[in-house]
């Protein structure tokens, strides 16, 4: 099973990787993550409109509710960000694909490179 953050999610929307996401798992706060992803491609960057933004949420927010959520233990995560100088959000996915032993998929280079040295970490580009 694959445990998905908001970057590699979002990648695998554009994408239209569907049932990869359907198959998958997530934490409660990548629904947050997308939104601010949504909102910054509409508002800071101009890549999309305001109808796009909302149009992508709804679907976006739609495939999340189909996915697994994961509650990670937050004594966890914080220890773990400590110990490896992250955020709490990159270490709750870290954690999460820790205490679930499953895969995690992210597309942010730090979280990657760190996360490799705790699980079995790849880009959404691996999957098919």
């Amino acid at each position: 099973m694959n445990l998905i953050d908001a970057s590699a999610i979002f990648n695998l929307f554009q994408n239209a990787k569907f049932p990869v996401l359907v198959a998958g798992a997530t934490i409660p706060l990548a629904r947050y993550e997308i939104g601010n992803i949504l909102w910054k491609n509409y508002k800071i960057k101009s890549r999309i409109s305001q109808e796009e933004a909302k149009e992508s949420g709804a679907v976006l927010f739609e495939l999340l509710d189909s996915m697994e959520m994961i509650s990670p233990s937050p004594k966890f995560i914080l220890s773990l960000s400590i110990e490896k100088g992250l955020t709490f959000y990159d270490s709750a996915y870290i954690t999460s694909a820790i205490e679930t032993g499953y895969e995690l998929i992210t597309d942010d280079v730090k979280l990657y490179n760190i996360a490799n040295s705790k699980v079995a970490v790849r880009k959404s580009s691996d999957l098919k």
